[in-house]
């Protein structure tokens, strides 16, 4: 792996845990889209040896995941995600990207660049089931990127899970605590944040938080000043950053105390 990531990036996140020597045996891309997640890491070299499932309910995307099969192997199917085989109702959006499984009324649809359109009812299958259905090869990454179909995604793929080293996973912010639970207790811990996206006034609306199994604790960096000189430059940057702030400090209360 030899390119530039921008830190801040998923993409840089895999690169930091390349680096490290962390290798997966199938990457799993849920809502997909046109597969460009894994053809992406593919070509960086990100994803060496690894198979991909590329997985969206919108056929929409089916000749591009065709061509990702016919020339990388591995498997795409198109279908549902959820937390049940069967049928979900899907419903179209503004934009293709948009479609998704919340209801009408859910909190989803109240931006005005985005509205609900036609019900299309679509196969679904749970994680666990294609991934047994498939014989997928562990350990797994796994992406999802379902539009508030996340948690419902999750909860049909316990088994996976267990076999899972990476989650990253689309979340809206008030999304993110239920998503954060479930993880955390399926084993996997918060490693990175990317991906922010704000609203025009700056706040918080959505990003990419991502999940490393607790059987890779040890490529997190425990102690990132072993050496003693990085030590000792930290402890005098802190006298420092103390110093400029007691100086700021006093000049804001000589103003406010002239101004008095």
């Amino acid at each position: 792996m030899n390119v530039e990531l921008q830190l801040g990036t998923f993409s840089a996140t895999l690169g930091i845990l390349y680096q490290k020597g962390v290798r997966f045996g199938t990457v799993i891309d849920l809502g997909c889209a046109d597969g460009t997640f894994y053809l992406d890491h593919f070509n960086c070299g990100l994803f060496p040896g690894a198979t991909s499932l590329n997985v969206d309910a919108n056929a929409l995307y089916e000749p591009s995941l065709r061509d990702i099969q016919q020339a990388l192997g591995g498997h795409y199917v198109i279908a549902g995600i959820s937390d049940h085989d069967g049928e979900i109702e899907l419903l179209s959006g503004s934009h293709p990207y948009w479609a998704s499984a919340a209801p009408p009324d859910h909190p989803y649809w109240s931006g005005s660049h985005n509205r609900p359109g036609s019900t299309t009812k679509v196969r679904a299958f749970t994680l666990d089931t294609l991934v047994r259905e498939l014989a997928l090869k562990p350990p797994f990454l796994l992406k999802l990127d379902l539009q508030t179909g996340e948690l419902a995604a999750l909860r049909g793929g316990e088994k996976t899970l267990a076999e899972t080293d990476l989650v990253i996973c689309e979340t809206a912010a008030d999304e993110f605590p239920a998503v954060c639970e479930f993880l955390v207790k399926h084993d996997l811990a918060l490693f990175d944040l990317t991906t922010l996206a704000r609203y025009a006034d700056g706040t918080l609306c959505q990003f990419y938080p991502v999940f490393l199994s607790r059987r890779l604790d040890h490529v997190k960096m425990k102690e990132p000043f072993a050496d003693p000189a990085q030590k000792a430059g930290l402890l005098a940057a802190q006298d420092e950053r103390r110093r400029r702030l007691l100086a700021r400090n006093a000049k804001i209360l000589a103003d406010i105390r002239a101004k008095a």
